[in-house]
């Protein structure tokens, strides 16, 4: 996403709901959004690390510590396993780039055979990119400016994401220029390789671990999962899921009451 995005996106906001803008606008937009969180994000391998530690903390997060940690490590092991093998399958049948950076290009590629592209230097560095079709991205159907000297676009993805966007593939294909040159190196498979390249030992059998001397750990009772009524939310929560709340009478609804202390309910 770029600033002009967003600030279409904004003011749909706007239209829509007043009160949800307020809401949105009480977030800092660095924690969530791409256009203005300079550049922070664009190297993960994913996009929510939150929503990647929730997958492998859903779950396990009410068991003992031991069992916790024994279940991340072995779900981490496993799963480095699977990615490495699969990444070093694409690089030994000489895939340039992860199936997800491919499925990218691939939709860009499309978009950018029905773009034009009128070029402003005799270097071939500067192009300005017309659309002729509407992509429904956010942004109105126009004209864009590409800088492959600066690698720019006014569209905001060359920047954000480190891939080259249909008006940059659109520029490139003009005088049979090869665009996947602008794919970062953090997107090739000899990188994901590289990542997942790592091995996890497997644990002993108890019988051989080294005697334990150091302090005992005694678990708190009070965090145990109540064994009746509804479980628990197994998400981990971050300040962006902190809601003001009110206590208020359920009858009444006055606020900071409550149905046993309200004055108006008589009590038996």
């Amino acid at each position: 996403m770029n600033i002009p995005t967003f600030d279409y996106y904004r003011n749909e906001i706007a239209v829509a709901d007043r009160r949800a803008l307020a809401w949105v606008d009480k977030i800092p937009k660095e924690k969530w959004t791409q256009s203005h969180d300079d550049g922070r994000r664009w190297g993960h391998m994913t996009t929510n690390l939150v929503e990647s530690q929730n997958n492998v903390y859903k779950g396990i997060r009410g068991l003992l510590i031991t069992t916790t940690v024994k279940a991340t490590y072995y779900k981490l092991g496993a799963l480095f396993a699977k990615r490495g093998h699969e990444a070093a399958t694409r690089v030994s049948v000489g895939e340039p780039f992860s199936k997800k950076t491919m499925d990218f290009l691939k939709v860009e590629v499309i978009k950018s055979n029905s773009h034009q592209v009128t070029q402003f230097d005799r270097d071939q560095y500067t192009f300005s990119v017309r659309e002729t079709i509407d992509h429904k991205e956010g942004l109105s159907m126009g004209e864009y400016k590409v800088d492959l000297q600066n690698k720019w676009c006014d569209c905001g993805k060359f920047r954000a994401l480190h891939l080259p966007c249909s008006h940059v593939i659109a520029a490139c294909s003009s005088f049979s220029h090869d665009y996947k040159i602008f794919v970062d190196q953090k997107f090739r498979n000899e990188s994901v390789y590289a990542i997942y390249n790592i091995n996890f030992d497997v644990v002993h059998h108890q019988q051989y671990w080294p005697n334990y001397v150091s302090p005992k750990v005694i678990p708190d009772s009070t965090m145990r999962r109540a064994k009746k009524g509804r479980p628990p939310v197994t998400r981990i929560r971050t300040e962006m899921n902190v809601e003001e709340y009110t206590r208020s009478c359920g009858v009444r609804r006055m606020p900071d009451r409550s149905r046993k202390n309200c004055p108006y309910i008589k009590h038996q």
